[in-house]
C-alpha cells in the first residue's frame, strides 16, 4: 500500500473518531441528561471554543504546510518546529490568560462549567498534530485518539448516570481532551529535537498565522455564532437539539477532512516541485468528494425524521428537521474543502481564501439576526447551508482561471440527479412504513442500491477514473476464478 494511501486511511480514522466515538455515547447522554443540560454543555463549550481557536492561531494549517517543505531536511525540520511551537506557547498562554478573566468576571452561572472546560486551552497548548501531520506520520495520532476516545467513552457509561451529573460529563471530556494531546508528545524525540531560536525567527509566523486566523475565525463564526445566539436567547432546548443536528452533519464531513489534510501536505510539496499533476490530483479529488457527499447529503436528509427520534429519543424529534435543513451544506462544505486544502492553501493563496470565508461569515451574521428571530434553531439551519455556499461561490470565482470550475459542476449534475432520486425513494418508504429500526433500515438500503446503481453507470460511461482504479478492479475480484 502506497503511504498517500496508508495516511488517508489513518486521517480519515483519526477525523471519524473525533466525532463517532463521542457520537457513541449520544443516545445515552441525550436521554440522561435532557435537552437542556445538551444546550448549557453546548453553549459553554461554545464559548470555550472561540479561545481554543485563538489559542491555534491557523497553527494546523500553517504549521503543517511548513512542516511538510523541511521534513527531508533534519536541520531544518528541527529549526522550524523549535519556532513554530515557541510561537505557538506565547499565543496559547496569553488565550489561557484571557479566558480565565472571562470565567471569573463574565460567565455568571455557567462559571463551574467554564472553569473546568480550561483543560481544553491547556490541551490546545500542547497540541503537535500538526507536526506529526506535516511529516506524514498519521499512525500516531490515530492510536493516540482512538485509545483515549474509547477510555472517554467508558468513563461516561460508568459516571454519567443522571440530570445532576452534567459537571462530571463535562470533565470527562474535557481532560480526556487534555491527556489525548499530551500523550503523543511520548513519540516527539524520535523525529525532531528542540533548538535555540532567537525572537524574530520566532515571531516571524505571526503574520501568515494570523492571516490564516482571520480565516479561521471567520469559518467559526458560521460554525459557533448559531448556537451562541441560541443559548444566549434561552433556546436552550432547541440549542440542545441543534448540536446534535450539528453532529450528525459534520461527522461524514470528517472523512472529506481527512482527505485534504493528506493531500493538503501532498500537494504542498508538487506544487513546490512545479509538478503539474498537482491540478490533475485535484480534479480527482473533487470528483469523488462530490459523489460521496451527494450521497451522504440526500440520503441524511431521506432519513432524518426517523433517525433522530430513534437515535436521540422521541425529545429530539425537532433535530430531524434541522438535519434536513443543513443537509446540503454537506456539499458545499465539501467543495469548499476540497479547493481550500488543495489548491488555495498549498498555492499560499491566504488572502483569497481568507475573502471567502468572511463573505460567508457576514453572510452568516445577518441572516443569523434575521432568521433565528423568525423561525429560532430551523433559521438557524437554514443560515449554515447559505453561507457555505457563499463561501463556495467566491473561492469558485479565485480558481477558476486555474482550475476547471465549470466542468466540476457539469460533473456533479449526475451525482446530484441520482442524489435526488434516492431522496424521493428513501422518503416514500419512510413514508409507508412505520417509525422503527427495520423501517430505517430498510430506507438505508434501498438508498443505497438506487444511488450505487445510477453513479455506476454513470462512472461506466464517462470513463472515470473511479471506475478504472476502483470498480473495476474490484468486480473483477467478484469473478469465480477459472
Amino acid at each position: 500500500m502506497g503511504k498517500t494511501k496508508r495516511n488517508l486511511i489513518y486521517q480519515t480514522l483519526y477525523q471519524m473518531l473525533t466525532l463517532v466515538l463521542p457520537f457513541v455515547t449520544a443516545p445515552y447522554i441525550s436521554r440522561v441528561l435532557g435537552t437542556e443540560n445538551t444546550g448549557i454543555y453546548s453553549y459553554t463549550y461554545t464559548t470555550v471554543n472561540y479561545f481554543m481557536l485563538a489559542a491555534l492561531l491557523g497553527i494546523e494549517t500553517y504549521g503543517t504546510r511548513t512542516i511538510s517543505r523541511v521534513r527531508n531536511d533534519r536541520n531544518a525540520l528541527n529549526k522550524a518546529f523549535s519556532s513554530l511551537f515557541y510561537c505557538h506557547i506565547c499565543v496559547a498562554g496569553l488565550c489561557l490568560v484571557v479566558y480565565m478573566i472571562y470565567v471569573l468576571c463574565f460567565s455568571g452561572a455557567y462559571r463551574v462549567y467554564a472553569l473546568i472546560q480550561a483543560l481544553y486551552i491547556l490541551a490546545e497548548l500542547l497540541n503537535i498534530n500538526w507536526f506529526f501531520f506535516g511529516i506524514e506520520e498519521f499512525k500516531i495520532t490515530v492510536t493516540r485518539n482512538l485509545v483515549i476516545k474509547l477510555l472517554t467513552i467508558a468513563s461516561i457509561f460508568l459516571f454519567v448516570k443522571d440530570k445532576g451529573d452534567l459537571i462530571v460529563y463535562i470533565t470527562i471530556m474535557a481532560l480526556g481532551t487534555f491527556i489525548s494531546q499530551s500523550f503523543v508528545w511520548i513519540f516527539l524525540r524520535k523525529y525532531v529535537k528542540f533548538v535555540k531560536a532567537s525572537c524574530s525567527e520566532i515571531f516571524q509566523h505571526l503574520k501568515p498565522m494570523s492571516v490564516l486566523f482571520v480565516s479561521v475565525i471567520a469559518t467559526s463564526i458560521y460554525r459557533m455564532v448559531s448556537k451562541t445566539m441560541l443559548g444566549a436567547m434561552g433556546e436552550l432546548s432547541s440549542l440542545g437539539c441543534f448540536e446534535y443536528a450539528d453532529k450528525i452533519i459534520r461527522m461524514p464531513l470528517s472523512i472529506i477532512t481527512a482527505i485534504g489534510l493528506v493531500m493538503l501536505s501532498k500537494t504542498s510539496n508538487m506544487y513546490v516541485k512545479n509538478n503539474k499533476g498537482a491540478v490533475s490530483l485535484v480534479s480527482k479529488s473533487m470528483e469523488a468528494v462530490l459523489i460521496f457527499a451527494s450521497a451522504i447529503a440526500f440520503g441524511l436528509c431521506g432519513i432524518a425524521n426517523n433517525f433522530a427520534v430513534l437515535f436521540f429519543g422521541a425529545e429530539y424529534a425537532y433535530t430531524g428537521q434541522l438535519i434536513e435543513a443543513m443537509s446540503i451544506s454537506l456539499i458545499f462544505m465539501s467543495w469548499n474543502n476540497v479547493l481550500r486544502t488543495q489548491y488555495l492553501m498549498p498555492k499560499c493563496k491566504d488572502k483569497e481564501y481568507v475573502i471567502a470565508v468572511w463573505a460567508g461569515a457576514m453572510v452568516n451574521i445577518v441572516s443569523n439576526l434575521i432568521f433565528i428571530r423568525l423561525w429560532g434553531a430551523t433559521g438557524a439551519a437554514l443560515t449554515t447551508s447559505i453561507s457555505y455556499f457563499v463561501v463556495s461561490l467566491v473561492q469558485s470565482h479565485y480558481v477558476k482561471a486555474e482550475l476547471p470550475v465549470f466542468q466540476y459542476l457539469k460533473r456533479s449534475a449526475i451525482p446530484f440527479a441520482a442524489g435526488a432520486v434516492m431522496l424521493v425513494c428513501v422518503k416514500l418508504v419512510g413514508h409507508m412504513l412505520k417509525c422503527s429500526w427495520v423501517t430505517l433500515c430498510i430506507q438505508v438500503l434501498t438508498g443505497a442500491i438506487v444511488y450505487a446503481a445510477l453513479v455506476l453507470i454513470y462512472l461506466k460511461k464517462s470513463d472515470s477514473f473511479l471506475y478504472a482504479g476502483l470498480v473495476k478492479p474490484f468486480l473483477k475480484k467478484l469473478k469465480p476464478s477459472k
